[in-house]
């Protein structure tokens, strides 16, 4: 990426029919064809996309200014993926953001007037459109399941609030599976979520529950 050069490669493999893909780079930027089709990351068969707090420090990133190599880290990806989804955010989130522009490995996020009330809020959500952004990229490509394990340990309720409504748009291909503690998190369980609880049967048992008496008694406690 420090110093681009175009080329292209091919690949070929059956699955079970024979299918090709070509990848192509073209100065900072990769392109990928799979069978013809322009997508915006490398296909895999299936991926599980997961986000929590055992792969790192999450409030390293939350509470810092974005840029390719954080970005790059924080989605666990390389650099040039980084930058694709860097790219495509105000393309996917239109109504979010205005525009993103690269000084060297440093982002500049314009956000839309109004999105927020304070600037520290727009500063911990650009992770999670970024982390959105590579689910959906991803999820065009082949199908993609986001897990969110306790990702809001670090956030404070209208953080939270505000993450939700990101995931809770009916735009995204991706599907999400999230476990929380959070009681936001259970608030929101009518905004599109399939709530499943753990009800405890005994001294060291519990069984899963999706019904409403549970889901009730659960928020009750």
């Amino acid at each position: 990426m420090e110093n681009p050069a175009d080329l292209s490669c091919a690949i070929t493999w059956f699955d079970p029919e024979l299918r090709k893909a070509l990848v192509d780079v073209r100065g900072r930027w990769l392109e990928y064809r799979v069978d013809g089709r322009r997508v915006a990351l490398p296909p895999r068969p299936y991926r599980v996309l997961s986000f929590g707090s055992e792969a790192y420090d999450r409030r390293a990133f939350l509470f810092s200014g974005p840029s390719v190599s954080g970005i790059s880290k924080f989605l666990e990806v390389d650099r040039w993926t980084a930058r694709t989804v860097i790219a495509n955010m105000p393309v996917l989130l239109p109504d979010v953001m205005s525009d993103v522009t690269f000084y060297g490995d440093d982002v500049k996020v314009s956000y839309r007037k109004g999105v927020f009330g304070g600037q520290d809020l727009g500063q911990v959500a650009v992770w999670f459109y970024a982390l959105a952004v590579f689910s959906e990229l991803q999820a065009r490509a082949e199908p993609t399941i986001l897990v969110l394990d306790e990702p809001f340990v670090h956030l404070h309720a209208v953080a939270q609030r505000h993450v939700l409504e990101l995931f809770e748009s009916a735009t995204w291909t991706f599907q999400v599976i999230l476990a929380e503690h959070s009681l936001t998190a259970y608030e929101r369980r009518h905004n599109g979520w399939s709530a499943t609880v753990l009800v405890p049967v005994g001294e060291h048992r519990s069984r899963i529950s999706q019904e409403d008496a549970d889901l009730e008694r659960i928020g009750g406690g």
